[in-house]
């Protein structure tokens, strides 16, 4: 999944659904290429378990990285900081 952001997205999405951030976290940081959809799913995974702090340093580490977050970036960070 390193090398393949599909795969490593879907690996992400699958723990965080499982209740497991920590490795949702971990699959994230070990992949070789992220994408919009990555960081997406991180910010959701962080919103799933109630991470507000979490998910704005994701985001703004996503803004420093240089992608721009959209309409589900801000609807991930909203619902985590609820």
């Amino acid at each position: 999944f390193e090398s393949d952001v599909v795969v490593g997205n879907a690996i992400l999405n699958m723990y965080a659904k499982c209740g497991s951030l920590e490795d949702s976290r971990g699959v994230f940081e070990k992949m070789a290429e992220r994408n919009v959809v990555s960081w997406n799913a991180m910010l959701a995974a962080c919103a799933q378990h109630g991470k507000g702090k979490e998910a704005i340093q994701f985001l703004q580490q996503m803004q420093l990285e240089g992608l721009i977050p959209d309409k589900l970036a801000f609807i991930s960070i909203l619902s985590a900081c609820s």
